[in-house]
């Protein structure tokens, strides 16, 4: 009998083991939220908002890469948001959902004060700045945003965008490739920055996987920073 029981126990230890071995193997790799910088310009989780500028303020990545395709404007994106795009735009193609186009990437200082001070011209500073950032302090500086749209679906910078055939499908699909949509509807208060369905910002597949999974649109949201409507 004691035999038996030994025999027994022995194989419930061993089953334990596999099942165990098993589960660790196909378990998913736990999130390391140390392996990016919140605050070095040069990373891809970098949070720039109205009350976390670029250091330094005149920033320039050093790693700056020309689009190879849908860029009629031939701009510019950082090297890891850039090829990350380029596979996104692969896959809208092979999906029927058009063709996603690049309308606006890399911008420097200098391009962004411009860009900012033709906002706040026709639409006044409160309104401006719900569009455009003061240069230092957007996230197209850092060469990881980037503006699109689809040429024959219309909607180009609006926010009817989202209800596209394009702009739903990179809604539900560009964490895929590592992206979300940076001003989501309705958060403004916490953004500082209107519902923008076309303004995609690249944190990678490691982050947008973890936020999917927790349910959480906004990076400021995610990482716990403060809440930044306004300068």
């Amino acid at each position: 009998m004691f035999k038996k029981t030994l025999g027994a126990l022995v194989a419930s230890l061993a089953l334990a083991s596999i099942l165990t071995a098993s589960a660790s193997a196909t378990s998913p790799p736990l999130f390391d939220e140390t392996q990016h910088s919140l605050t070095a310009a040069d990373s891809i989780w970098v949070i720039a908002n109205k009350k976390n500028p670029l250091k330094p303020l005149k920033y320039v990545p050093a790693n700056l890469v020309k689009i190879s395709k849908n860029n009629p404007y031939r701009l510019q994106l950082a090297k890891p948001a850039g090829v990350a795009l380029v596979h996104l735009m692969n896959a809208a193609k092979a999906a029927g959902v058009g063709t996603v186009t690049i309308a606006s990437g890399y911008r420097s200082y200098t391009r962004q004060q411009a860009v900012h001070a033709d906002a706040v011209r026709k639409w006044g500073l409160i309104d401006g700045e719900k569009l455009a950032a003061r240069p230092g302090f957007s996230e197209h500086q850092t060469g990881l945003a980037v503006d699109i749209y689809e040429p024959k679906q219309g909607c180009r910078i609006r926010v009817c965008f989202g209800t596209t055939k394009a702009g739903a499908w990179v809604k539900k699909n560009a964490w895929k490739y590592g992206f979300i949509i940076r001003y989501p509807d309705g958060e403004t208060p916490t953004t500082g920055y209107q519902y923008e369905p076309w303004h995609l910002r690249f944190v990678g597949v490691e982050l947008t996987t973890e936020m999917k999974n927790k349910g959480v649109t906004v990076l400021e949201k995610f990482w716990k920073y403060k809440a930044a409507p306004k300068y």
